[in-house]
Formats: structure tokens, sequence, C-alpha cells
């Protein structure tokens, strides 16, 4: 029997999204408030990143923005990848300015899991919903998401809200200096010190 695409899970959908959802972390509501566009000008371009196109003024970039977007804006001075995590993207638009690095855009979920939110996963629905009922969020272009069934089953958990995100964020870039917050620093108009 040839296989002609995934197979729908049915009922069984909304459990593994619930599931999964417990197990996330995703920006806090608070956080997301204090910022109306992208943290930093970048996209995803892994073949080509740490290069600069000039003509939108944007740093290619191999999702090491999006993290930093999230933790920064959290208080987390990290910048290493987390073992066993996966920064993913609530919608799947990665060379997209103004989505690649917004908070209402990103979910911190353990790696095993990561499937779940992929192309036509359980979670994916539930979590673009996520994003424009509580962040008040979609992915410019598209039709606002219509409410998942089981929406209201699922139990969402948040990092800590921080107070001064922006100011963590130009803490954390005027504390480090490697090649990537050098160019940011550029793009972004701040001095280098």
């Amino acid at each position: 029997m040839p296989f002609s695409g995934p197979p729908s899970l049915g009922p069984d959908a909304i459990e593994f999204a619930a599931l999964a959802a417990r197990h996330c972390r995703l920006p806090h509501p608070d956080v997301v408030a204090r910022f109306d566009a992208a943290i930093f000008p970048a996209i995803r371009d892994q073949r080509r990143r740490m290069e600069i196109d000039h003509e939108r003024g944007l740093l290619l970039d191999d999702n090491v923005l999006a993290r930093w977007a999230l933790f920064w804006s959290h208080g987390m001075g990290q910048t290493h990848h987390p073992r066993g995590w996966t920064i993913a993207h609530v919608w799947a638009a990665p060379k997209d300015p103004d989505a690649y690095t917004r908070l209402a855009n990103l979910c911190l979920m353990p790696e095993c899991l990561g499937s779940l939110s992929d192309k036509a996963g359980p979670l994916g629905s539930y979590l673009k919903y996520h994003a424009y009922a509580v962040y008040g969020w979609h992915l410019d272009g598209e039709t606002p998401p219509a409410q998942p069934e089981g929406y209201e089953k699922i139990e969402w958990n948040y990092l800590s809200a921080y107070d001064e995100p922006q100011d963590f964020i130009e803490g954390r870039m005027g504390e480090l200096n490697n090649q990537r917050v050098i160019i940011l620093r550029e793009l972004m108009g701040q001095v280098n010190d």
C-alpha cells in the first residue's frame, strides 16, 4: 500500500496538542506586550548565515537570534542553545523579518516534541490561535486563525515575566563583542564601544 501523506490523528490530535503544550514554554504575555515588532532585524538563511542583506538591512541568521530574542527578553542572559530544547516558530515564515524574531511567533519546546508544531503537526493550529488570542498577533497576509476544537483544554505555560526586557537586551548587546553582536549593533543603529 503506497503512502499518500501523513495520517490524520483525528480526535487524538487534541490530546497530543494538550500533552505537548504542557511541556512547552511560551513568551510571557506582559513581555510580548512591550514589543510591537521583531526584536532583531534578521531572517533565517543557514547557508549564508552571518552575511548582511544590505538592501533590506537584515542579518542572515541560523536561528541564534530567535533564541536570543526569547531568552534575553525574559532576563536570561545565556547565548548557548539549551540542551534538549528547541526554539520553534509558530508561523513558518523564516524569511519574514517581522516574524522571525517576534516574540509572539516563538515557543521553547522539548526537542522530542518539535515535530508536533511543524507543518501540519497537531500543535500548530493551537499555537497560531494562541498567538492571536493572547498576544493579538498573526502573520501578516494570513487570515486570523480560527479557534481549533479543544483549545479550551490546553494549559499554556509561560516563561517568567521580566520588567525591563528592552534594557536587558541592550545590556547584553553592550556586554558581548562577538561578530553577530557587532553586526547587530550596526544594523540597529547602536554605537560600538
